[in-house]
């Protein structure tokens, strides 16, 4: 596979900048209404908090909403860095598709959610309850078991599967990304009545872990890259000294595969 000419730095940025970005909401959100254990608290428990926290809940949805969309162009220029293959671009492909659910189902917490809790707060019905909890489910399904796990899985499967083959990256982060794919897949269990309490989270961890790591190690790459740019371009005494470091590098590197 050849490599692209996108520069490494610029996909490890973004792998990175997704990696803290759901640091926001967690927090936001965890302080307003309770996020994520709230997802499964009954309408009359979570509409209340909803206008309670109205600035809140809105702002930290935003930003998920933001994280969200930001993990179809981290998979793509990860891609694009290992190579151009029918593998990463079909990574690409299920994370635009993870991209695409993950924000339809974020979407019903700045759209119809919000309307529905102002029509219970001005009438409490059973009506307006059930609804409430309809769209919450069926967004949910959406979201989170088709677009964070499903999809969003296989995007990173199968970068895992490229960086394997590649040799561009350290092997150790196929791997670690194929843990990763495998730890998002647990919330399908729930709907075999598997109740997984905390391991979930520890699943969500798992993931912005490897995003974390890739990051680190595209920056990495750039560096060597640079380095070797400039080993072609500079005179013969700095470019034994940029192929002195090269080597340096290179040893490094093959010490974290």
């Amino acid at each position: 596979m050849a490599r692209s000419r996108v520069p490494a730095a610029s996909a490890g940025v973004v792998s990175l900048l997704f990696g803290a970005l759901l640091f926001v909401p967690v927090i936001v959100l965890g302080a307003a209404i309770g996020w994520p254990a709230s997802l499964d608290e009954p309408a009359t428990v979570i509409m209340p908090l909803i206008l309670d926290q109205q600035v809140a809940v809105q702002f930290g949805y935003l930003v998920y909403l933001a994280y969200s969309v930001l993990f179809f162009p981290a998979i793509a220029l990860i891609g694009r860095v290992l190579g151009d293959s029918p593998t990463t671009r079909l990574a690409t492909v299920f994370a635009a598709i993870s991209t695409l659910a993950r924000s339809i189902g974020i979407l019903r917490w700045l759209t119809v959610l919000p309307a529905l809790a102002v029509a219970y707060a001005a009438e409490p019905t059973a009506a307006i309850a059930i609804a409430f909890d309809a769209i919450n489910s069926y967004g949910g399904g959406i979201g989170e078991l088709l677009g964070v796990s499903a999809f969003g899985a296989l995007a990173i499967a199968l970068t895992s599967v490229s960086i394997a083959r590649s040799g561009t990256l350290p092997k150790w982060l196929a791997a670690f990304g194929f843990v990763a794919a495998a730890a998002l897949m647990l919330p399908w269990l729930e709907l075999l009545g598997i109740d997984l309490g905390a391991i979930l989270s520890i699943s969500v961890t798992v993931v912005q872990l490897w995003f974390f790591a890739m990051g680190f190690a595209l920056m990495s790459l750039a560096r060597r890259d640079r380095v070797a740019r400039l080993a072609e371009t500079d005179s013969p005494a700095q470019q034994t000294t940029a192929q002195q470091n090269m080597v340096q590098l290179d040893k490094t590197a093959a010490m974290e595969s």
